[in-house]
């Protein structure tokens, strides 16, 4: 018997916990370099229209060169407790729930992990498009640049004057974009791998790195719409305009701003989702470790 049955009390759990933690700051480090530098070069790609392959590669090169100055500077540090958060959270709510009751972990997960990384996520745009985007930030920006933007809510919809928050429309347009995100980050991938698992793929662990990257990938051919849907409501408040006028007005933006989303989503909730999960499952014992220790 175990030691966590034989008192009453599960001793595995905090552990758990602590692995959730350390396995999310981690992931959140491996991924924050690339992030950082994509998100800053849409930033100032939509403030001084310069490039945006030029821009990445001098921001790159700039991180190479300077990795100190990278790694501690504001930006770096902003985005790591974005990443880190999410992180913690999506794995502290498979851990708390997954024996409490297995059938909702999916949707307890989404829940959270919404709810921590849509206002983290404002935060951070708002400071990023402070720190990088200058006196331009302050003005609106056209749907095109906005479109091919980093994707959020904040940055991407500077209005003409100052305002104290966004509308509740675009809001809520926003609001669903992030959670197909994430849903496509967090809780599809695990559906489709346990679908596939039977396939040819020479292992488990390989077909769930694959899934891991086309999942979130292919679902901003969904949120993607939904973005430029938000954008259109925001910088066109006009009242009337259907949604079939707003599609049409926004589809010429589709191609460049599904590219860009997928770059930003490979990285942090392709890669990084994987490397969390991989060390999660490193720092939780397994049921036969706990039987070892009774």
């Amino acid at each position: 018997m175990t030691q966590s049955r034989a008192d009453g009390h599960d001793y595995r759990f905090p552990k758990q916990l602590a692995g959730d933690l350390v396995a999310a700051g981690i992931s959140a480090t491996l991924v924050t370099p690339a992030t950082a530098i994509i998100d800053r070069a849409v930033v100032e790609k939509v403030a001084s229209h310069e490039p945006f392959l030029r821009t990445l590669w001098t921001h790159t090169k700039s991180a190479v060169t300077r990795p100190g100055s990278f790694v501690f500077s504001r930006p770096f540090g902003i985005l790591w407790t974005l990443y880190a958060a999410t992180f913690s959270v999506a794995n502290a709510s498979e851990t708390i729930v997954k024996d409490w009751r297995p059938a909702a972990v999916g949707t307890v997960t989404l829940v959270a992990t919404v709810l921590v990384n849509v206002p983290l996520g404002i935060w951070k745009d708002l400071r990023f498009a402070k720190i990088y985007g200058g006196a331009e930030a302050n003005k609106t920006p056209s749907l095109k640049s906005a479109a091919v933007a980093q994707p959020a809510t904040a940055k991407v919809a500077a209005p003409p004057v100052p305002v104290s928050r966004l509308p509740k429309a675009p809001a809520a347009v926003f609001l669903l974009r992030d959670s197909l995100t994430l849903y496509g980050s967090f809780v599809l991938p695990q559906a489709v791998t346990n679908l596939v698992s039977g396939s040819t793929v020479a292992s488990a662990h390989a077909t769930a790195l694959m899934v891991q990257l086309l999942v979130p990938a292919s679902t901003q051919l969904v949120a993607t719409p939904v973005h430029l849907l938000g954008l259109d409501m925001y910088n066109r408040p006009q009242k009337g305009l259907t949604l079939s006028d707003r599609f049409a007005h926004t589809k010429h933006y589709f191609g460049s701003a599904t590219a860009l989303r997928c770059m930003r989503v490979l990285p942090a909730f392709g890669f990084g989702v994987m490397a969390n999960r991989d060390l999660r499952n490193y720092f939780h014992p397994s049921p036969k470790e706990g039987s070892a220790e009774a």
